[in-house]
């Protein structure tokens, strides 16, 4: 006995992603407390223990899960792209961190492209760098930059009201498109977030600019009708809405009310803009989740889109009471306390085991021997998991 004794306890939990290039490695720190100390065990998602491959995976003497650089031909899907997990456990009990998700990056050259737009003469346009999908996860745009030698940078959204604009999604934005804007052409400039590398794009994209010829009515860009978009809680979210007409077509954006058809329009602050047609949210939090509606009407005619937007907050979680003393036969009671957007499922495990309870309230009517150890809860969604661990000790 004594009550100096534990069971496991995280100090330090590894965060649900590590991405890393072949180049650098990685460690991965796991650190818990208890007494006695707990050892530490590597587990895969379906709870086997991670062993060491030669060169590519090894357990260090002091628990660090690590991955040596490697060799492009050393690549290994089962040990570069995995989900982990770590494992503590003491004599009083077994935990088990958040999900790991491990992802090993060969670096790989690569081109984007920056494409011509076409634009009839006043409406605003947006110009992509197009980055081949096997980097996306890993290049954004850093600035863009015209034949003149004039460089755009994102986040200037203070100067929201100039003719250009870097959006926080690294388009380049230009208002008001008249003649002259057909002389130049624009490049982006890529940089990789794993190795600071920067790339101009390979081919530099133009204006193509055509006189209305009579009147037009608003057509978008994109066929699609509905889009989804999915943002994190204080980042800059951009909501695009591109169509062209002539006369100049008038844009407003509405947001539906949660669970009703009826929509209010966007009301527009220092916090939310719009520039043109596009809808620039700063610091957005998970309140600005919804659904979009963007209307673009002229003297000709209207269109209309939608667009869902999730704007997610990191997930964490705590156990009330963290431990508790409960005699034979009294009853027992967790709760599970989580915040974070969006929580698909609440899962809970004893001593590493699943028990198949979902609710946030965890009871036990009647405490019995097998009943002591250590009780976690988990909030999960497709992104990310966050775990708290509680101990049940017995009386009497």
């Amino acid at each position: 006995g004594g009550a100096d004794q534990k069971g496991p306890v995280f100090l330090k939990e590894p965060t649900n992603r590590i991405d890393f290039s072949n180049s650098t490695g990685a460690e991965i720190e796991c650190k818990a407390s208890g007494n006695p100390m707990p050892e530490i065990i590597w587990i895969r998602s379906d709870g086997t223990a991670v062993g060491d491959v030669p060169g590519l995976r090894q357990i260090s003497s002091d628990g660090k899960l690590v991955f040596p650089p490697f060799r492009a031909e050393d690549y290994r899907q089962e040990v570069h792209a995995q989900v982990y997990a770590c494992l503590a456990r003491n004599q009083f009990g077994s935990i088990i961190s958040r999900d790991v998700h491990v992802r090993a990056v060969v670096i790989q050259s690569y081109e984007s492209e920056a494409d011509n737009e076409y634009v009839i003469r006043g409406n605003s346009v947006v110009m992509k760098c197009e980055i081949p999908s096997y980097v996306a996860d890993f290049v954004f745009v850093d600035l863009w930059l015209d034949s003149e030698g004039r460089n755009y940078y994102p986040n200037n959204a203070a100067e929201t009201d100039g003719k250009y604009l870097v959006l926080p999604s690294g388009e380049l934005h230009i208002r008001e498109v008249g003649p002259e804007d057909g002389y130049k052409s624009y490049q982006c400039r890529t940089k990789h977030r794993l190795t600071g590398e920067t790339r101009l794009s390979a081919t530099k994209g133009r204006l193509v600019i055509t006189e209305p010829v009579g009147s037009k009515a608003p057509t978008f860009a994109t066929a699609s009708k509905i889009s989804s978009l999915l943002g994190s809680s204080s980042s800059d979210i951009v909501l695009l809405c591109q169509a062209q007409a002539f006369p100049v077509p008038y844009t407003r954006w509405y947001k539906f009310i949660e669970g009703t058809t009826r929509k209010q329009a966007v009301v527009l602050n220092d916090r939310v803009k719009q520039v043109s047609g596009t809808l620039i949210i700063k610091d957005a939090v998970v309140e600005d989740s919804g659904k979009y509606l963007c209307v673009v009407n002229n003297s000709v005619g209207g269109e209309s889109v939608e667009t869902v937007l999730t704007v997610t907050a990191p997930l964490s979680a705590k156990i009330d009471p963290p431990t508790q003393t409960v005699d034979f036969g009294r009853p027992a009671v967790f709760t599970c306390q989580y915040t974070g957007n969006p929580i698909k499922t609440v899962s809970w495990m004893k001593d590493g085991k699943a028990i198949g309870h979902s609710e946030p309230v965890l009871r036990i009517e009647s405490v019995k021997k097998e009943d002591k150890g250590m009780y976690q809860c988990f909030v999960r969604n497709d992104q990310e998991s966050a775990e708290a661990s509680a101990e049940l000790k017995l009386g009497g």
